[in-house]
């Protein structure tokens, strides 16, 4: 009998991922890949949201149960109230972190309780129990005494640094292992843990489960097909030199950056376009002021025609959207763990340039990207990497080349496998 595995998803954005968010791609890209052949009985517990239901109708998944929690209006009520408080009377910067409080909360409780209830023969109704990288979600394990009924059997799928631990660092010590998407992020939880008094993670602790895409969408006729309809639709011709920078609208992500650099590169390359493809909270309609200063920054004289704002892109038109692109972008100006972003450009066959930044040295070298260091003249080197590829086509095709190696071992099945291997594990 496969294991049963309960997966503990963010508590906000759903699974199956309509709304967006590379964790629940990923997440989607596991489940979906289990079904080919499975290795597992999933239970996946995620918020609700219009069009999850469309998405698993007609048996779809066979080897996965969606397990879906409402949030009340109640709920939603005093989430909107805090995150009012906290924009307009607090003036709190890091204004995510106070969207969703209530509702995790909420979530949280009817996890830890669904957790708890044994199964027909008296045992815990799971095998494993896998955490998706939000610290609060170890509150699960402080209920119902599920820290003892999952004892050696948690596991943390970490994709972001933790800084706080909301009084759960002691569960977070306890995980059977974490998987990390790369070394960097492993090693941060590691340090975390020691500055806080946990002794830190043990080397049987320690895993990387690196970050893939479903290489058979990115670069497919489909996305070819596509990418002519997106130029259409937005006013590209067939001799522009487009660059892409596919993300959130945040100040870590760069985009600032890369608009002042654009700035420039236009002055040297006529026929350049720049392509920001992302919103400040995937498909939500929260607005920050951070995108009113990236659209001033591109209502300038000499970019104003050639900066093209998309908003959120559904997931399933983002290879159509890379394969539009000749270069992409991403100049992360933070410890960006391991982006999806880079993935994508390399599986699509894009030459990249990037930042040596957190784990994306780790996934993209000198054969495929131009990586820069995260300096003061950073916006200077932006200019003359970006205006470099785009007047040496031979290069680009050069950096191309390495397309069908980054597919294999960044791919689904490699994914999986990962997956299996780490799970299996004893």
């Amino acid at each position: 009998m496969n294991p049963r595995v309960a997966v503990i998803t963010s508590g906000y954005l759903p699974v199956p991922n309509v709304l967006g968010g590379a964790v629940e791609a990923l997440d989607m890209m596991m489940v979906r890949e289990n079904e080919k052949t499975p290795n597992f009985k999933f239970t996946v517990f995620s918020s609700w949201a219009p069009g999850v239901d469309e998405v698993i109708r007609d048996d779809a998944f066979q080897h996965t149960d969606f397990h879906f929690i409402k949030t009340p209006m109640l709920v939603k009520t005093a989430d909107r109230c805090i995150y009012w408080a906290a924009k307009y009377i607090l003036r709190k910067k890091k204004l995510m972190s106070y969207r969703y409080i209530a509702q995790r909360l909420w979530y949280i409780r009817k996890v830890a309780k669904a957790l708890s209830k044994d199964d027909a023969s008296g045992k815990a109704p799971f095998d494993k129990v896998m955490i998706e990288n939000h610290a609060t979600l170890f509150m699960t394990m402080q209920k119902y005494g599920n820290a003892e009924r999952y004892a050696d059997k948690v596991y943390y799928h970490l994709h972001n640094e933790v800084t706080n631990d909301f009084g759960c660092k002691h569960e977070i010590a306890q995980v059977k292992k974490v998987l990390g998407v790369s070394n960097y992020i492993v090693d941060t939880l590691d340090k975390f843990l020691r500055e806080h008094g946990e002794g830190g993670l043990k080397p049987e602790q320690k895993a990387v489960w690196r970050n893939g895409v479903d290489t058979s969408r990115f670069g497919s006729d489909e996305a070819k097909r596509k990418a002519k309809s997106f130029r259409m639709k937005y006013g590209i011709n067939d001799d522009d030199i487009v660059f892409l920078f596919s993300g959130r609208l945040t100040p870590e992500k760069g985009a600032e950056e890369l608009l002042e650099a654009f700035a420039q590169v236009v002055a040297q390359v006529s026929n350049a376009k720049l392509v920001v493809a992302g919103a400040f909270f995937f498909n939500s309609n929260i607005k920050s002021p951070f995108e009113q200063k990236l659209h001033d920054l591109a209502s300038q004289p000499q970019v104003k025609e050639k900066i093209i704002f998309t908003g959120f892109v559904d997931y399933n038109d983002m290879p159509a959207l890379y394969e539009m692109a000749d270069i992409c972008v991403l100049p992360s100006i933070w410890d960006d763990p391991a982006p999806l972003a880079v993935i994508e450009s390399l599986v699509s066959g894009k030459p990249l340039i990037t930042t040596r930044s957190g784990g994306i040295p780790e996934y993209a070298n000198d054969d495929c990207a131009i990586i820069l260091e995260r300096d003061s003249k950073l916006v200077e080197h932006l200019t003359q990497a970006m205006v470099e590829l785009a007047n040496d086509p031979a290069e680009r095709i050069q950096m191309e080349k390495n397309k069908n190696n980054y597919c294999k071992e960044l791919g689904s099945s490699s994914y999986m496998q990962q997956y299996i291997q780490l799970m299996m594990r004893r």
